[in-house]
């Protein structure tokens, strides 16, 4: 089969599509003929930092959409040719192939009317904005909520989701991706270049914010904690605080933290488990239209570094999508 394979973590010129050995796939698993895969931002960062699991020459790629190849003896629940995605175990990644192994556990069924293209933009990004959206802000309606970076995959998919909660959602982006952002209905879009606390504070008519979601970076999310109201909750998608933004005693903030990585090496079964759930529940909203996959770009399997390369120079609005087995 086919494969895009990392030599060494010294960036997108040590990754090449080359041959590899078709996986068989263990008592556990399922093997997916692989239709798309999606592209993050992640993806060309591991490029560089390579992961500490991994065996080099490693075969990349975590956002995986196609069709069941064979499974493993004890896996009932799934049959050859069901229509999956899931996102892939970081530690032994190996999605951008034709042919890939996955826990079934980890699995989610698609829609026959949602197309791979549309499935392969959900795990990475839309699983993060799921988690901070519902299990850690548990937005409620008519809730005032800020989302930095919304621009991006996780922004896009969390400000989308917000909306659907109920809330009042205010995108944080670049002039570039606001056409896009106001097509889903958002409230209010913001340039970073303007006075976003001004513009939030008359937004909210003083109320200040339930909530934000920051997937820029810590300073990002220490700005914006100042403009949270008292007992609200700040996630964190892209980066961590390395202290607490806030002095003590004064507005009693939740902050969280979104590790989506994390799940497989330090979660229990029922955490990979509640990923596929989470695959199902997006997968339904973007086939019955009240979610878009916001695929904005489609490149052939041949030209997926390059693609890697446009995410890393920013170039690009949306999510891009690889096609893999036609």
């Amino acid at each position: 089969m086919q494969a895009w394979i990392l030599q060494q973590p010294e960036g997108l010129k040590a990754l090449s599509l080359t041959t590899a050995t078709k996986p068989i796939p263990a008592a556990d698993e399922i093997c997916v003929k692989v239709a798309a895969v999606g592209l993050n931002p992640i993806d060309y960062k591991l490029t560089e930092w390579g992961y500490a699991t991994w065996n080099y020459p490693q075969i990349i790629g975590l956002d995986v959409a196609g069709s069941i190849d064979s499974v493993g003896k004890n896996v009932h629940q799934f049959n050859i040719n069901d229509r999956v995605i899931f996102f892939a175990d970081p530690r032994t990644a190996s999605g951008f192939a034709e042919y890939v192994c996955v826990k079934a556990i980890a699995v989610s069924r698609i829609p026959l009317t949602l197309s791979f293209t549309d499935a392969a933009a959900l795990p990475c990004a839309g699983y993060s904005a799921w988690i901070a959206v519902h299990d850690k802000l548990q937005i409620a309606a008519g809730q005032h909520i800020a989302i930095t970076g919304a621009g991006g995959g996780v922004g896009g998919f969390a400000a989308q989701l917000a909306k659907l909660a109920g809330a009042h959602v205010y995108a944080i982006a670049e002039r570039q991706h606001h056409p896009r952002l106001l097509s889903y209905g958002i409230d209010a879009v913001i340039d970073p270049q303007d006075n976003i606390a001004l513009e939030l504070i008359k937004l909210t008519e003083d109320q200040l914010l339930h909530g934000v979601i920051d997937c820029i970076s810590a300073q990002s999310g220490s700005m914006m904690s100042a403009l949270i109201r008292y007992n609200g909750h700040i996630v964190m998608v892209a980066n961590q605080f390395d202290q607490v933004p806030l002095l003590a005693t004064t507005k009693a903030l939740s902050i969280h933290e979104v590790a989506l990585h994390g799940t497989y090496a330090h979660g229990a079964p029922e955490h990979i488990t509640h990923l596929a759930d989470i695959g199902n529940h997006l997968s339904d909203l973007v086939a019955d239209g009240r979610l878009y996959s916001m695929v904005e770009k489609i490149v052939p399997f041949n030209k997926l570094a390059c693609a890697l390369a446009e995410l890393k120079n920013h170039t690009h609005s949306g999510k891009i999508v690889v096609h893999v087995n036609s």
